[in-house]
Parts: C-alpha cells; sequence; structure tokens
C-alpha cells in the first residue's frame, strides 16, 4: 500500500479560523532542530490541520505548521509530510492538532517520523527565515510574537484622528465588527481612539472563545481583557493555562471581576484547576447552567473541590468526560441538583455505577434527558433495570463499552420499551445486541435518529431492515465491524435507505512494509 500524495483542500467560511478539536501531545527520544515532520495516515487522512514544538527557554508553544484540513479517500493511505522553517531551537516536545468534522469517520495514525539536527549546522547563516542581517533584538522579537501582542492592550500611542466610521449608526459598526474574531478586534482597537471605543464595547464579548488561543492565553492577556469580559454570557478556556501560563491563583479573580453573567462554561482539559478555582466558579457564577471539564484531571482537584459543584444550583448541563471525580463526590452532585443531561464518559474513579445509577433514578427521574455511561465497566444489567424504573425522560443514552451488559436478559429491550423519546442511543460493543433489540427499538423508538452498534455481531440483514423501515426519522446508523453478511449487504442498505447515513468501517489491517520513505 503506498501513500497518496493527492491533496484537497476543505472549504471554509471567508477569514474563518481553523478551530482544532482534538491534539495528541508526543516526545522524542533526543532533542533536535526540526526540520521535517511525516505522519503516516492508514485511515480517514485529512484531520491534521496544526503543528507546534515546546521552547523551553522561552516556556510557550511555538506553531511550526498550520494549514486547512483535506479532503482525501478516506481507505486510503496518505503520507502527511511538512518541511519546517524558522525553528532555530533544540526540542523534544511537539504537539499535534486535528480538526474531523468533514470526515466520514474516525482518522488512524500508524507512525510519525521526525527528521532534525541536534546542534546548530555549520550553514545556518544561509537558512531563510533564521537571521537576518540589521535586524535588532527587539525587532526580531516583535517579529516572533506579533499574535500575542495581539491578547494584550497595546501601550503605543493611539491616534486620534476621525474617519468615516464614527458617522455611522453604531447598530451597523456592531453588525460589521461582530464578523472579527478575538485577535482580529484586539488589533482594531490599536487603529484608533474611535475604533478603541467601538472594539471595547463589552457586547461583543458575549461569546469568548480563548481556546483558539490556548498558546497565547496567560495572566496578562487575561488582565489586558478583563473590562470588556464584564457582560460576557459564554466562555471556553479550553486547553488554556498549559505548563503555568494561567496560576490558580489568579483564576478566582477573573471569575469574580468578569463572570457574574456566565451562563456557558467549558474548562477542557486544563491543568490549573484545584479546589479553590471550584469554590470561585459555584460563587461568582451564579447563573451557570452549562458546565464542561472534558478530560481536566489536575492532580490539585480533589473530592473536595468537585463537590463545589453541588452549590451550582442553576446547572443543567454537566459534562464530566474523563474527569478523576469519584463516588463520593458524584452522589453529592446528584442528591442537590436538578441535572438535565449527566456525561460520566471515562470517569474511571467512578466505581459502583449501578450505585449511581439508583442515585440518578431517584434524584432526576423527572429532569434528565441525556446520560452518557460510556465506558462505565462495572455497569450491569441492575443498572439498567434502575434506568428503565424511574428515568422516562430520556432523549440520549450512551451505553458504549459497558461489556457487562448482557441483552440476553432483556435489558435493553425493557429500557428502549420506556423511552418512547429516545433520538440517540449508544450500544457500541455490547457483544449480544441481536435482532430482538433492533426490534424493540423499532417498535417503541419512533423518534430515534441515531443508533450505534458498532462491534456486533449477532443481528443480521433481516433486523436492520425491519428497523430502517420502522424508524423513519433515522438519520446515521453505525454498523461498524459487523459480520460478514451484513458486511456484504451495506451498499444494499444504502441504495435502499438513502436518507440514512450507514457507517461500516473496517479499517485496512495489511501490514506497512510498503511504505516507501522517499
Amino acid at each position: 500500500m503506498l501513500p497518496s500524495n493527492r491533496k484537497v483542500n476543505v472549504t471554509l467560511p471567508y477569514n474563518t479560523p481553523v478551530e482544532s478539536q482534538d491534539f495528541i501531545e508526543f516526545r522524542v527520544e533526543k532533542g533536535v532542530i526540526p526540520l521535517k515532520l511525516r505522519v503516516y495516515e492508514v485511515y480517514n487522512p485529512g484531520a491534521i490541520v496544526k503543528l507546534l514544538c515546546y521552547c523551553y527557554e522561552k516556556e510557550k508553544w511555538v506553531t511550526m505548521w498550520k494549514g486547512e484540513p483535506q479532503i482525501l479517500p478516506p481507505e486510503e493511505v496518505n503520507c502527511f509530510t511538512v518541511d519546517i522553517k524558522g525553528i532555530n531551537f533544540v526540542t523534544d516536545y511537539y504537539r499535534m492538532e486535528f480538526y474531523h468534522k468533514h470526515l466520514d469517520y474516525f482518522c488512524e495514525i500508524d507512525g510519525i517520523i521526525l527528521y532534525g539536527e541536534s546542534k546548530f549546522p555549520q550553514f545556518l547563516p544561509i537558512l531563510p527565515g533564521l537571521i537576518k542581517k540589521g535586524k535588532k533584538r527587539s525587532e526580531k522579537k516583535s517579529e516572533k510574537e506579533p499574535e500575542k501582542e495581539n491578547l494584550v492592550q497595546s501601550s503605543f500611542e493611539i491616534s486620534s484622528k476621525s474617519s468615516c466610521f464614527d458617522i455611522l449608526p453604531e447598530e451597523v459598526t456592531h453588525i460589521i465588527l461582530n464578523y472579527l474574531d478575538l485577535q482580529s478586534l484586539c488589533t482594531v482597537a490599536r487603529v484608533s481612539r474611535l475604533f478603541r471605543k467601538l472594539c471595547y464595547d463589552t457586547v461583543l464579548y458575549q461569546d469568548v472563545n480563548l481556546q483558539l488561543y490556548w498558546n497565547l492565553v496567560d495572566v496578562n492577556a487575561l488582565k489586558s481583557l478583563e473590562s470588556r469580559f464584564i457582560s460576557m454570557r459564554r466562555l471556553n478556556l479550553s486547553w488554556c493555562g498549559g505548563r503555568g501560563g494561567l496560576n490558580s491563583s489568579y483564576i478566582p479573580t477573573f471569575f469574580e471581576t468578569t463572570c457574574q453573567h456566565l451562563i456557558s462554561l467549558k474548562l477542557g482539559n486544563c491543568h490549573f484547576l484545584n479546589d479553590d478555582c471550584m469554590e470561585a466558579i459555584a460563587k461568582y457564577c451564579p447563573c451557570l447552567k452549562e458546565l464542561e471539564m472534558q478530560s481536566s484531571r489536575p492532580k490539585d482537584l480533589t473530592e473536595n473541590g468537585f463537590k463545589h459543584i453541588a452549590k451550582m444550583k442553576n446547572l443543567t448541563y454537566l459534562d464530566l468526560y474523563r474527569t478523576a471525580i469519584n463516588k463520593a463526590a458524584l452522589l453529592v452532585i446528584l442528591k442537590s441538583l436538578k441535572l438535565e443531561h449527566l456525561l460520566l464518559g471515562g470517569c474511571s474513579n467512578v466505581h459502583g455505577t449501578n450505585e449511581i445509577a439508583k442515585s440518578i433514578g431517584r434524584y432526576l427521574k423527572y429532569t434528565l434527558k441525556t446520560l452518557d455511561l460510556w465506558r462505565a465497566t462495572d455497569l450491569t444489567c441492575v443498572g439498567i433495570y434502575e434506568l428503565v424504573e424511574n428515568c422516562h425522560h430520556l432523549v440520549e443514552v450512551d451505553l458504549g463499552w459497558c461489556y457487562l451488559v448482557e441483552p440476553n436478559c432483556g435489558c435493553i429491550r425493557q429500557l428502549v420499551a420506556r423511552l418512547p423519546k429516545l433520538k440517540k442511543l449508544f450500544l457500541t460493543s455490547i457483544r449480544n445486541t441481536s435482532n430482538d433489540d433492533l426490534n424493540a427499538i423499532a417498535t417503541h423508538c419512533p423518534e430515534m435518529e441515531q443508533l450505534d452498534i458498532l462491534g456486533t455481531r449477532e443481528y443480521t440483514v433481516a433486523g436492520l431492515k425491519n428497523l430502517l423501515q420502522s424508524c423513519k426519522k433515522l438519520k446515521m446508523l453505525d454498523i461498524s465491524y459487523c459480520s460478514a453478511e451484513v458486511k456484504s449487504n451495506v451498499f444494499v442498505l444504502r441504495a435502499l435507505y438513502p436518507n440514512v447515513e450507514i457507517k461500516c468501517s473496517l479499517p485496512h489491517t495489511s501490514a506497512f512494509d510498503d511504505w516507501h520513505l522517499l
């Protein structure tokens, strides 16, 4: 299998920055000055949008390359290659970011090869972009950090000259400025006093996404933005503050100053969180309705910190995916809040999920609409029956990889029979899901839009046809890693039901001896 060199860029809206959705960080055995990077994408290629390396001397991430996602054949192997220029320091720490909304399925990477020099080569002066004769050190610094300067308040003189903008109605200027991202607003604010006044209007900062600038956000940046954030309603701080960029002593002050009106807060993969930060959120964000903490596992966030969530009385959406919350803290939260959406996927410190299911049934029976128990490895049919008896308003349920759940006992059939409003159901890798379960879904779930039965092989084509005929609103069906009989009939099913996106993925598993490194 030879890697493809075909490249087709995705068309994005004009001037829209690509918002990375996922990332991986990796270290190499020996630090080098990076010169070239190869990434071997073996399935659904085209998701890589940004490459960074860490400069230990300046304690910051430096972008080596960024670009738009690509549309490539999903089953065609691709060798993603980037020539790296302008990096003049040795490092062993790298980061790769992905955008995968345009992909048909999850991307897979087989390997990464980094080429570099362990020390500055003798011919360094002729390398373009590294040394420019006649530049002062202060000028070099300003050239290397333009993005950072755009996030902090400028100190140079602002022009007092007017322009035609001062005769425009305020509503018109707001419409124009709403098209600008945060960095552009900070840049435009330095043009003149009028532009500064317009760009400092707090109305423009009601929905703030700092995840786009995670590597630029530090205490100084947030302090410079505080006055503009006082009317903020939604804030995304995900990925920000890594390696000491944000300290836990400042964050409570920031919440007190800017978050009085906040209704949505995203803190995915935030290492600065601790018990004091959680207490500050509970104290200074009285209007908070949505809290997302995906993959935030800082060492200083303890059981007591998680218990502060129970004080957020208006909270209806809580995402604790892959956090370190334990059963004791979770039980306190369940007793205190009337949650509508609860996501507990991958919470490896929560033991006794059947007891959690019982508490969910007791305290959230009238409010809960979404429940994610992905990889709750100790959940059994006992816990499912607790949900069957109590939670009848569920619209979305994720039981993926709950491998102790045995559908043969009828728990899945009874669950769907009690959930007539169910729209999304994930039964990923629950091995014994059969035609009986599909028939129950077809009978009792007319609102079903998405069903995931990846990794199960007990059902047949007949069971799928009955499901597809009965669930008229079905939009997506994932039958990946199905039986050979079902696999051979996928194209027929897609032709018969063109309105349903039927996923049936099975990546290539052949050896990679045919990779040619050019």
